[in-house]
């Protein structure tokens, strides 16, 4: 059975009821596009990383694309947790913005760390996919809960949120700074000082953007 709450793509893969070569085949994909990139790798290296053949490959998934998206998708979902009562529950508890920015910079990186191979894979691909883009606009617009509604109402009620920055700004700059340092921390270790410093500077560099 799926996990209540979505903490690692692995643990969802691992606890999802599916054939063990589908299973094999998102495993050896993620790793691969992570590492190599979505064009530097091909199905018939999944398919000799996943110990299956190229044609059950093709079998679950019509398209590389496909079994692209099936790794990014469940991510790109859980990454703005619409449906995570225990997020927003966080949040509300927070009573001034610095409080809130710190609570979400240090809730999202945790999740990012935990996902870092298929964030690394989303960073990739939104620089040069629109489809990509596309589908992250998609997730966080889901009309069944408005996230960028309820994530403004919280931050407008500090009364410190500056009057031109509004929901999808916030999301960028949050989104944003936090991508950056995964990407740092795994390309130019060197800008790295360590993780409670780095999202303390982060949270302040934040607050600094969006406060009055």
């Amino acid at each position: 059975m799926e996990p209540n709450i979505f903490k690692s793509y692995r643990d969802w893969l691992e606890h999802e009821q599916m054939p063990k070569g589908k299973k094999a085949a998102l495993t050896a994909a993620m790793a691969l596009f992570s590492e190599n990139g979505f064009d530097g790798t091909s199905t018939v290296q999944v398919a000799e990383e996943a110990g299956v053949s190229q044609a059950t490959i093709f079998k679950y998934f019509h398209t590389k694309q496909d079994l692209l998206l099936a790794i990014v998708r469940p991510v790109m979902e859980h990454f703005f947790p619409a449906y995570r009562d225990e997020f927003f529950q966080g949040i509300t508890a927070c009573e001034t913005l610095p409080e809130m920015v710190k609570f979400i910079v240090t809730d999202r990186y945790h999740f990012i760390k935990e996902n870092q191979e298929a964030v690394k894979i989303i960073v990739m691909e939104m620089m040069t996919s629109e489809e990509m883009r596309q589908l992250f606009v998609k997730l966080i617009s889901n009309k069944d809960f408005d996230f960028l509604s309820e994530l403004m109402k919280n931050f407008a009620r500090t009364g410190e949120l500056r009057k031109d920055i509004d929901a999808a700004g916030i999301v960028r700059i949050l989104a944003g700074q936090l991508m950056v340092y995964v990407i740092q921390s795994s390309y130019a270790p060197v800008l790295v000082h360590g993780e409670a410093q780095d999202l303390q500077i982060i949270t302040e560099q934040i607050v600094r953007t969006i406060k009055k």
